[in-house]
């Protein structure tokens, strides 16, 4: 038709003039509406399903719903980047047809979807009066929320909150509304696998009928977590201690889970208090976080370490002990009260860190007497406890924690105040020197610390810096106390070495303090790229031979899993 020199094929005819005559994407719908939910954001496919934007389940569905994609061969389908609050999702998809004597015509074509808003059902039974049958009152009896801030991140970490109608919050814990009871059930298992917990179950009957002998209920579980916090400082019952491998009395809580982990802060051992041996005890906590006081480290003397036979250790020996010498930082500049005492923190402590602790002078035990006489003091109480290194917040934050969408109960509007209050920077400070804890929760980068056009290069340089000015600080506190913080570590570093086999060196021994955030540690969300979206799709329109279209697959779609989704074939799906 246009003169112009072409290979020969069945259709005798140009790409060009064979597109222009014959559009094998007449039919099929270019725009199609897609159903998703505003409050749950669960699409539609007919089921109510959570699906991530440009995945390869919500792929599935698009494809499902093109209508006359029947009528031709798929052979691939690609997304095309858009911006998420666009409320539009677009596929190009490459298709082939047989159009005349033989000859296949394979073209490419955009198909749009548009977000719609609906409601799924349970959203809008949510909103209805009287919908929860289930709800999940969890208390805590102490006078500061560290606990839930906890509890806040394990459920957002496993998406226990999902069937969740609505959260609201108290002074003294949170209530949870569900729709079941088999889903309150559940989510009384996941906290009782988190914290030790006491669960009292009451019901009430909201309508009955009595001739089929069936009733509507409305169930209540009430759930009283242990008044023990992380760092508490606890004294033990002398039958659980015995009970416990013998360990001291005296003990801190090193981290809570099922059960309460607890450690001998002059000896190191640990042990651990079940949720049934604590509620048959009842103890309370001796002193909590809100009563710690910070020390600045003086010196720090290693000690040999002996174990008792009957000791229980878990997690290995990493823990040291150490004596060390400690001043309040308060106390700094206005005397030379000093304190010495022994601590299991002497693979972290060095000279001028600052460190939290209990100060045992001023406290009234309101204990018996039988701990003062104990064979590990000799009749006389040490002066403070040390419990952990305080690493302060550095400046801003790199990374950052999500929050619960939740509801404040009327009258309880201090609630929100708590949230950002000194409870809160305290269990940051916690995150930022427990290892341990950041991997029970999710930590995200935010601020400078995410680029998206950033090399790492740039990020080792932050860091670097970062590290100057900490190097710094610390030389100004050495200064400060009046000690030579290079000349205290070279020493503690010879004392170390000949408690070992083999010496630290400077390397190791800077690797010993392995508590701070590191950047590998923190997840960012994850955002596609537009460049490259388009990579290895073929041109519009090209003419294949018979021989070579039968050849290719029917359906190559990017990022699909064929044992999940059995799309060899997509005529055989029901568009």
């Amino acid at each position: 038709l246009c003169g112009v020199e072409i290979q020969q094929n069945p259709s005798n005819m140009c790409v060009s003039c064979l597109r222009d005559k014959t559009d094998i994407t007449e039919g099929i719908h270019k725009q199609v509406s897609l159903h998703s939910c505003r409050s749950c954001g669960r699409f539609q496919c007919p089921q109510w399903q959570h699906m991530a934007l440009e995945s390869k389940e919500l792929m599935a569905v698009c494809l499902r719903k093109i209508s006359g994609l029947s009528r031709v061969k798929l052979i691939d389908a690609v997304w095309i980047w858009t911006e998420p609050h666009s409320m539009r999702l677009k596929i190009k998809i490459t298709i082939q047809k047989e159009v005349m004597n033989g000859a296949i015509l394979q073209q490419a074509t955009v198909v749009d979807f548009i977000i719609r808003n609906l409601q799924c059902k349970n959203c809008e039974a949510s909103y209805a009066q009287g919908a929860w049958h289930a709800v999940v009152q969890v208390r805590q009896r102490v006078n500061h929320k560290r606990t839930f801030f906890y509890l806040e991140q394990i459920i957002l970490k496993h998406d226990a909150q999902a069937d969740c109608l609505r959260i609201v919050t108290f002074r003294d814990g949170m209530d949870f509304y569900f729709k079941e009871k088999n889903q309150a059930l559940r989510f009384n298992d996941f906290l009782s696998c988190h914290v030790p917990t006491k669960v009292k179950y009451s019901r009430k009957l909201v309508s009955a009928d009595h001739c089929s002998n069936v009733g509507d209920f409305k169930h209540n579980f009430l759930i009283d977590i242990a008044p023990i916090c992380k760092d508490d400082l606890l004294v033990l019952p002398a039958d659980l201690a015995r009970n416990l491998s013998n360990i001291s009395r005296v003990v801190l809580v090193k981290r809570v889970g099922a059960g309460l982990h607890v450690i001998d802060p002059f000896t190191a051992e640990r042990n651990e208090v079940n949720t049934e041996k604590y509620w048959r005890y009842g103890f309370q906590a001796v002193l909590n976080s809100r009563q710690l006081i910070r020390y600045v480290v003086l010196a720090v003397e290693p000690l040999l370490q002996t174990q008792r036979p009957s000791a229980r250790v878990r997690g290995g020996g990493k823990m040291r002990l150490a004596e060390c010498v400690v001043a309040r930082e308060d106390d700094l500049g206005a005397n030379d009260s000093q304190f010495s005492c022994v601590s299991h923190l002497g693979h972290i402590l060095n000279e001028g860190d600052i460190v939290l602790g209990y100060d045992l002078t001023n406290i009234n035990w309101n204990i018996d007497e039988e701990i003062k006489d104990m064979k590990q003091f000799q009749g006389n109480m040490p002066d403070l406890i040390l419990v952990r290194k305080f690493y302060g917040s550095k400046g801003e934050r790199r990374w950052g924690l999500k929050q619960l969408a939740v509801e404040t109960a009327e009258g309880d509007e201090a609630v929100e105040e708590e949230r950002d209050g000194p409870d809160r920077e305290g269990f940051l400070q916690e995150i930022d020197g427990d290892k341990e804890m950041r991997k029970q929760i999710n930590l995200y980068r935010k601020g400078p610390a995410m680029k998206l056009s950033g090399a790492n290069g740039e990020m080792e340089e932050e860091e670097e810096d970062k590290n100057q000015g900490e190097k710094k600080k610390g030389k100004k506190s050495g200064k400060r106390n009046g000690v030579n913080k290079k000349k205290i570590s070279a020493e503690v570093g010879q004392k170390r070495g000949a408690m070992e086999t083999d010496g630290p060196d400077k390397d190791a021994e800077e690797d010993l303090d392995d508590e701070e955030v590191r950047l590998e540690e923190l997840l960012e969300d994850m955002a596609l790229s537009g460049d490259g979206a388009l990579a290895g799709v073929d041109e519009d329109a090209i003419v294949l031979a018979p021989e070579v279209a039968a050849a290719m697959p029917a359906l190559l779609v990017k990022g699909f899993d064929e044992a999940s989704y059995d799309l060899k074939d997509f005529n055989s799906l029901k568009v």
